[in-house]
Formats: C-alpha cells, sequence, structure tokens
C-alpha cells in the first residue's frame, strides 16, 4: 500500500476525528529515535521523555487513502518542553510527518488494547469490502488478548481465516487503489 499520510486535513477527515476524540487533528514532524522500535510507540516516547524531559501526548495516528478508508490507530507522541510535538517512532514508508489526533482520554493501559477504528471512506463495493476485513482481521487478533498479552496459538479455523483476509486484502488493494485515481 502506499503512503497513507493525508496530504491536508479535509472537512471529511475532520469529521471522521470527530467520531473518535474532541481534539483538532494536526500535522506532527517525524523524527524516530535510532533505539525506536516499530508499533512500540508507547514505549519509545517513554525512553524519549526519560533522557530529554518533556511529556507524552496520547492519542491517534489518522491514515487514510482518499476516496478508500479513513484509519486511526492508537498512538503517542513526545511534546517537548516547548510544546512542540515529534513522533520519535518510525513509521511505515519513513513520512517526514503525520496526521495526529490528540486524546488526553486515550492514555496508554497496556492490560487494554485498543484496535485500530477503520472506516470506508466511500460506498464503492471494493473499500467498504477491505475495510469490512480490516475489522474482522482486528477482531479475530483481539480475542487472542488476554490481560494486555497475546495468546500464542491461534485455532486452526481463525489461521484459515486470516490467511483467506490477508490474502483478499493483497487482491483488493490495488483495486481501492485504482479506482480511487480514476474516480
Amino acid at each position: 500500500m502506499p503512503n497513507t499520510v493525508p496530504k491536508s486535513v479535509t472537512e471529511e477527515l475532520r469529521a471522521f476525528c470527530r467520531s473518535i476524540a474532541s481534539g483538532t487533528p494536526v500535522f506532527v514532524r517525524c523524527r524516530p529515535d535510532a533505539d525506536a522500535v516499530p508499533s512500540e510507540c508507547f514505549d519509545n516516547v517513554a525512553r524519549k521523555v526519560g533522557r530529554a524531559g518533556g511529556s507524552m501526548l496520547p492519542g491517534w495516528a489518522i491514515w487514510t487513502i482518499s476516496g478508500a478508508y479513513h484509519e486511526a490507530e492508537h498512538h503517542g507522541v513526545w511534546r517537548r518542553r516547548s510544546g512542540e510535538l515529534i513522533d520519535v517512532s518510525p513509521q511505515p514508508n519513513l513520512p517526514k510527518r503525520i496526521l495526529f489526533l490528540p486524546d488526553p482520554t486515550a492514555v496508554y493501559n497496556p492490560l487494554a488494547h485498543r484496535d485500530n477504528v477503520l472506516v470506508a471512506a466511500s460506498d464503492d463495493p471494493a473499500a467498504v469490502e477491505f475495510v469490512s476485513l480490516g475489522n474482522r482481521r482486528n477482531a479475530i487478533h483481539g480475542a487472542y488478548r488476554k490481560g494486555g498479552n497475546r495468546l500464542a496459538l491461534l485455532t486452526l479455523s481463525d489461521q484459515k481465516e486470516l490467511g483467506w483476509i490477508e490474502q483478499r486484502l493483497r487482491e483488493l488493494g490495488p483495486l481501492v487503489l485504482h479506482r480511487r485515481q480514476v474516480g
């Protein structure tokens, strides 16, 4: 999939963000720390605060493919003492910035995972199916989380379903992108 960082904050994205939290989405510069681990933003920010001061701001990284889907991922960024926000965690495709929705109520709790929020941005059948499958994948993985830990073994039927979902998502990806580009 291509870079999914929004180029601008459209009214459609604002409405999506309002459905998640009352904050205002802002672009945050990406400067991953050398010791930062992908998908471990809260630990990455905690280490940064320990070394450089400042604080953690919880919220949501906002990803989108125009005309296809919007996604909010529970995320934390570093707030410098000056108030500037910086994403210290490595992101796919190495963007220069991300769109971040501050949400002080989205405090990180390792015992309570927050699933990504994924919604279709159009009624295009490929986009709707893509989002439905993404949400089903999240639900299957979520069923294997207990007390902050991920249980080791998926049932055979869940393994098969996840394999089919991943294959179908790979098939739908180009359709969703093509329809977006010609639509």
